[in-house]
């Protein structure tokens, strides 16, 4: 049986859930799989709770990998067949120690990085298409050596229905008549929430059964909340936003209360929001960057504005307005088959078994 150790150098991730129902997929392929993480968060708990092996690993400064030779000391206890990493510190330090290793290292990317971070690894996973080219084109890494394996979403878990839909709408006193736009995201400003306020105030001059819901929260840009409560004030539509007044740990019922959700950012690594949009159902309006026009084909699976452009975000709002049920539903099913096909924890867990297989086999 193989066995791998997929280390991330942190003790929490925004996409943990989704990482460890991965790593569970991978365990029906009859791979045995080890987490490495730092000690105390989220990462840990939800592996002891899922029954995955998990070791923990502080490095002593994560910028001079080699001041921490517990690594090796670890992967000699673990004796793994390959070392998967995660974030740009956890490449660093094991390829930092790859020379005394004879295990071969890869490392997915999920945003744009430096290539200093990922020397001496055999191999890379890009988290989508455009990112294999950007890292090949840009930091010099070596395309043959770059798979495309997105990153999942279990649509089970987001996955809405009518029941859900009338109840969510419910609990958050959404009216029957009421059409609700949803943005999601940590309040920062490359999420361009403030673009969607205004767009949003534009919609409103013409339809006034509408709302918009914010759903995420304050991280680590603290004010964003109170500027958007300022934001919509003065636009006069304070009484028609909905934002939730501490983080959202689970989105789930926000999504589902909502029809159509919009994603403004002015930029993005791979957005675990926008799949798990797609998940509930939710027929979308994004941005022009790269990693939303991968997923998102104009009125194909659904509609894209121009980045940073808020009269062409109002105007793509106005036509999502415009049409009927069967046409919304019809890009909301057509970006929920992109999903199926390709951002399932199975399918990926089957991707990246046959990668490691491969790798193995070198």
């Amino acid at each position: 049986m193989m066995k791998i150790l997929h280390y991330v150098d942190a003790e929490s991730i925004s996409w943990q859930k989704a990482y460890i129902a991965h790593i569970k997929e991978l365990e029906k392929l009859n791979l045995k799989n080890i987490l490495m993480c730092r000690a105390g968060g989220g990462l840990e708990q939800l592996a002891g709770n899922n029954h995955i092996d998990c070791v923990t690993f502080r490095p002593l400064i994560a910028s001079m990998p080699l001041l921490s030779p517990k690594f090796l000391k670890i992967i000699n206890q673990v004796k793994p067949d390959i070392i998967h990493t995660r974030l740009s510190s956890a490449a660093n330090i094991a390829g930092a120690w790859r020379r005394f290793l004879n295990i071969p290292v890869i490392a997915t990317f999920d945003k744009p990085a430096k290539a200093k971070y990922y020397k001496n690894l055999d191999y890379f996973i890009a988290c989508a298409g455009w990112l294999k080219d950007y890292m090949a084109q840009h930091e010099g890494l070596d395309a043959d050596k770059i798979s495309v394996i997105y990153n999942p979403v279990n649509v089970d878990f987001y996955s809405r229905d009518e029941s859900k839909y009338k109840a969510a709408r419910a609990k958050l006193n959404i009216q029957e008549h009421e059409i609700i736009f949803a943005g999601m995201g940590i309040y920062i400003h490359r999420k361009g929430f403030d673009v969607l306020i205004k767009a949003f105030a534009e919609v409103c001059k013409k339809f006034n059964n509408l709302k918009l819901m914010l759903i995420g929260g304050e991280a680590e840009e603290k004010g964003r909340r109170r500027e958007y409560v300022n934001l919509a004030r003065d636009l006069n539509i304070l009484n028609k936003v909905l934002m939730p007044e501490d983080f959202l740990s689970d989105v789930r019922e926000w999504l589902w209360a909502a029809d159509v959700l919009v994603m403004p950012s002015r930029a993005e690594g791979f957005s675990i929001a926008l799949l798990e949009g797609i998940a509930s159902g939710l027929p979308v309006i994004a941005s022009d960057i790269a990693p939303f026009a991968e997923i998102i084909k104009p009125n194909l699976t659904g509609l894209i504005a121009k980045n940073n452009d808020i009269q062409d975000f109002s105007a793509k709002m106005l036509n999502m307005l415009n049409l009927n049920s069967e046409q919304r539903n019809k890009l909301a099913h057509n970006a929920l088959q992109f999903i199926n096909h390709n951002c399932t924890p199975e399918v990926i867990a089957r991707q990246a078994a046959n990668l490691y297989s491969k790798i193995a086999a070198v």
